[in-house]
């Protein structure tokens, strides 16, 4: 990136609600719920105008990013790489100080991690758009999204749904269960 600058684009093969909290700048984030989503998403033509551009593919560990940098190079995308480690090892070396932006989306009880003390916050509240990188499971129990949603809504329970259609089940299952 120090060699070439904005020719260097970065690819976030994450899933799209993973890039909400952070990212790195100028980042290119695919919409994508799962990561069978990026093969319609590139074989859509889309991206064609970076298959002559310096790509970075990252994603949290690493794993991810190799499988789309291979989905990349044989869909003709000619300068692919990826970051060593994910973003994870870039955090634990360049902290908040390098090119990225936000939080990390982590898949255990911590939701997500910060890489200093002065992270920068960009995701937004579902509800009053106020910034948090704070997810919480969907209130609906068969609901396995996540909600994007800061300190403040999160003490109404009524907001701890992923949609208006999980809110509406739950109280439809609630007024069976009476």
């Amino acid at each position: 990136v120090e060699k070439y600058g904005d020719d260097v684009v970065f690819f976030d093969g994450r899933n799209q609600h993973e890039a909400k909290i952070g990212k790195f700048k100028n980042a290119i984030v695919p919409n994508t719920n799962t990561s069978r989503d990026f093969i319609a998403e590139l074989d859509s033509n889309k991206y064609d105008e970076l298959k002559n551009k310096k790509i970075v593919t990252y994603c949290t560990g690493g794993i991810r990013c190799e499988v789309i940098s291979a989905m990349m190079k044989k869909r003709g995308f000619n300068d692919v790489y990826q970051i060593d480690g994910g973003i994870v090892k870039y955090g634990e070396k360049y902290g908040d100080d390098g090119l990225w932006e936000g939080s990390l989306r982590v898949f255990d009880n911590r939701m997500t991690i910060d890489f200093s003390d002065h992270t920068k916050t960009i995701g937004q509240c579902t509800h009053c758009q106020g910034k948090t990188s704070n997810f919480e499971n969907c209130a609906l129990a068969e609901c396995n999204d996540l909600v994007l949603i800061c300190e403040d809504c999160k003490q109404d329970p009524q907001r701890l749904f992923h949609t208006e259609d999980c809110s509406q089940r739950h109280l439809a299952k609630a007024a069976v269960s009476i």
